[in-house]
């Protein structure tokens, strides 16, 4: 009977199977990925001259230019794509594209310029429009002929495409007065995209003459809003100076932004005193209140905070029931508490909680706590931990750590190694679980942290033994692994998570569908780059072990931004059970790539900075996407602002920026290491606080040091009084964590176990 049931399984295992492939390019994506590139060259002119016709329909005349330009064989190059563009028409957008981008790195700009125009009137691909456009106005300022333009601005074009062709127009315009009047018409339009800040800035380069009051309000307006604040200065100052027709409320938002721009260049005392001016002209009592909030912003950064007291009261007067002054309170709170005026702070509170103002409130309980407990202090703290826990806005695992460290005050070593435990078990690189970690090793809680591990351990479950092999030692802790990793690979639903591996070519899904898309094709000869968006249909998340190895097929082409994305998503479906510290290293290595690392390495180690800290840094500002640009005008891997930009570039001797130069790599990654240098040794060493001024500015990083009483880490991160900078040190913090176990030596490492698979795990 066994051997009867083994024949119709075996049976029906034959039935099944996919029948053989025999696709010539299955063997091109495998010497590829084999790296073997000569190799694959080789292949696609064997194919070209077996079966030319095939070939050249499936794309393999732009495989063969890619793989020239590879070996750097320029002329060869371009034949292939010169033949592409006459054998495969899906692909022919692409080739004129890489034609054009070549020939303008080889001098040739009014070649260039003619191959980008052409592309650009056949109305290309979606995903080449913009890049081609940006192409042709750098051929067209290095020599391109601008008569070019003439058919392409007649033609209707999305307005990202049309503006940039409205710039290369001005550039090529006769006269200035020409050239003005298209620049003040896109800025019109919008003062808020990329192509704003450039009409601004060739603007500002135009004679006085050709701007009037209108002008420098659009352009003053433009920089303001890409913060390039000294000639937003220049230019709000000079339209509220010439006058013209103005609303009372355009009024006050021109005097307010320009009294921000000296807030954001810290002039803070001067900043003060334009808000304060603007307070007793705003068109309404909100209006009044965000002048006088600003103004108590403005001085407490200036550190005269009697006057900022008396300015946050102010508002609270004018905006007793509005976020202005409830956030004027919390901003109450803090000063009084640090001045000793404990009574005043207290009120204060008991107002925010009466009026179940959640944000303010959140960060009011959380600062008098952890106020209160790194000074020793644990009488009060329990009732602020439970109004903040009773929040939405509160982080759970900022309240488990500091619940931990009042029942260590309390001398409560089991309840203490409890919450220490939920927290580091909740989300292990946390910075604050990594606090917690510190603590736990203390002698005191020995006891009482291996008591809680072997109590984890008798439990049983994954939950529990994970738990347990975060408290226990040595051989305890070895048998909790062992028996947490045979509960995981006994798991159906988990198992396949720790086998993750990278599907061999032969076997995907690919080669068995109708291949007619252009990013299909290039997917198809193993051109990743060009075909990305193929991979989401062909390697869909629905199949873990394809998304995973479509992600690892985008990151080796390049497109680190595209492959982190299909990662974490990926990620987010894996069983709530496994521990995200046991997923497989090769997938944690796709979420946190390390792409561009010689130059990573190198700038750190030039700038005596943590490589792993700047990588953190450039993964949650950019995920390593070279071409990112911010709502706040930020660009590139780093995401530098150019007058920041030009600041530290001056002191590295990189010569003059423009924007565009913060997209090469090299240089966004020179200007990172380098202001995180300066950052880090403004804030003395603190980490935490370097990370908050590369978001938030250098002196409310400062700011939020001196609410401290201590200088632990763990008092600055629950201090730091921004929402968004809150969670980006958070999130930097534990990216570099995650950098540092993947990619510096472990100690651990030596005792790593491996399945019967070969899959290593943690």
């Amino acid at each position: 009977m066994p051997s009867l049931l083994l024949a119709v399984v075996l049976v029906a295992t034959v039935a099944v199977e996919p029948p053989e492939i025999d696709d010539p390019r299955i063997l091109l994506v495998e010497q590829q990925l084999a790296r073997d590139h000569q190799a694959a060259l080789d292949a696609t002119r064997q194919w070209l001259e077996s079966d030319p016709e095939e070939a050249q329909r499936l794309g393999v005349d732009f495989l063969r230019g890619h793989l020239c330009e590879v070996a750097s064989d320029r002329e060869a190059a371009f034949d292939a794509f010169a033949a592409t563009l006459t054998h495969a028409p899906p692909l022919a957008p692409w080739a004129r594209f890489r034609l054009g981008e070549a020939q303008l790195e080889d001098g040739s700009p009014e070649v260039a310029a003619g191959l980008l125009a052409t592309l650009l009137v056949q109305d290309p691909p979606r995903e080449l429009a913009l890049p081609a456009t940006r192409l042709l106005r750098q051929a067209l300022a290095t020599g391109g002929d601008c008569r070019l333009l003439g058919g392409l601005l007649a033609k209707r074009w999305k307005s990202d495409v049309g503006r940039q062709l409205a710039v290369a127009a001005a550039d090529c315009s006769a006269t200035a007065e020409e050239a003005s009047a298209l620049l003040e018409r896109l800025l019109a339009d919008e003062t808020r995209d990329e192509v704003a800040i450039l009409a601004a800035e060739r603007l500002a380069t135009l004679p006085p003459a050709t701007k009037s009051p209108r002008t420098h309000r659009l352009m003053g307006l433009a920089f303001y809003r890409h913060r390039s604040f000294e000639p937003a200065i220049e230019h709000l100052a000079r339209t509220l100076a010439l006058g013209g027709e103005l609303s009372r409320d355009d009024r006050f938002e021109l005097r307010y932004s320009l009294a921000r721009s000296h807030f954001w260049q810290e002039r803070f005392s001067q900043a003060a005193a334009a808000f304060g001016a603007l307070a007793g002209e705003a068109p309404g009592r909100r209006a009044q209140a965000r002048a006088l909030y600003q103004r108590g912003r403005s001085l407490e950064l200036a550190d005269a905070w009697p006057a900022a007291l008396e300015a946050f009261a102010a508002t609270t007067r004018v905006d007793p029931s509005g976020s202005w002054g409830d956030n004027a309170r919390l901003s109450r709170i803090r000063l009084h508490w640090l001045r000793g005026e404990e009574k005043q702070a207290l009120d204060l509170f008991q107002t925010l909680r009466r009026r179940r103002a959640a944000r303010p409130l959140s960060g009011a309980s959380l600062f008098l706590a952890s106020s209160d407990l790194v000074i020793g202090r644990h009488d009060r703290a329990a009732e602020w931990l439970d109004i903040a826990a009773g929040l939405r806005q509160a982080d759970s695992v900022v309240i488990g750590y500091w619940r931990g460290r009042l029942a260590e005050l309390q001398t409560q070593p089991s309840i203490a190694v409890d919450h220490y435990a939920e927290v580091m078990s909740r989300d292990p690189y946390h910075p604050l679980a990594l606090a917690a970690r510190r603590r736990l090793s203390q002698p005191a809680l020995a006891p009482a942290r291996r008591a809680a591990g072997r109590r984890h351990l008798a439990a049983g479950s994954i939950g529990d033994l994970w738990t347990a092999t975060l408290l226990l030692d040595s051989e305890a802790r070895d048998e909790a692994t062992r028996r947490l990793r045979r509960r995981l690979l006994a798991d159906p639903a988990i198992a396949p998570w720790l086998r993750l591996e990278n599907r061999p070519p032969a076997s995907w899904p690919l080669w068995r569908d109708d291949l007619a898309q252009p990013d299909e094709l290039f997917a198809a000869l193993g051109l990743w780059h060009e075909g990305a968006a193929a991979v989401r249909r062909h390697f869909p998340i629905s199949q873990p072990d394809l998304a995973y190895t479509g992600s690892s097929l985008l990151r080796r082409a390049g497109a680190t931004h595209r492959s982190l994305l299909i990662a974490e998503i990926l990620t987010r479906r894996a069983p709530r059970e496994l521990p995200r510290a046991w997923l497989p290293e090769g997938l944690q290595r796709l979420l946190y790539p390390f792409p561009y690392s010689y130059l990573i390495l190198s700038e750190a180690g030039e700038h005596q900075i943590d490589p792993y800290l700047l990588a953190a840094i450039i993964r949650e500002e950019s995920r390593f996407d070279p071409r990112a640009f911010s709502g706040a005008s930020a660009r590139g891997l780093t995401q530098f602002i150019l007058p920041t930009a030009r600041a530290v570039a001056s002191d590295l001797a990189l010569g003059a920026l423009d924007s565009e130069d913060l997209e090469r790599p090299e240089t966004a990654i020179a200007l990172g290491a380098a202001y995180l240098g300066q950052l880090y040794a403004g804030a003395s060493g603190l980490i935490p606080q370097a990370i908050a001024g590369y978001n938030a500015g250098p002196p409310q990083a400062a700011l939020w040091r001196r609410y401290c009483f201590t200088g632990e880490p763990a008092e600055y991160i629950t201090k730091v009084g921004f929402r968004e900078t809150n969670a980006y040190v958070i999130k930097v913090l534990r990216s570099r964590m995650h950098y540092l176990e993947l990619n510096a030596p472990r100690p651990e490492a030596a005792s790593a176990e491996t399945d019967d698979v070969g899959t290593e795990v943690p």
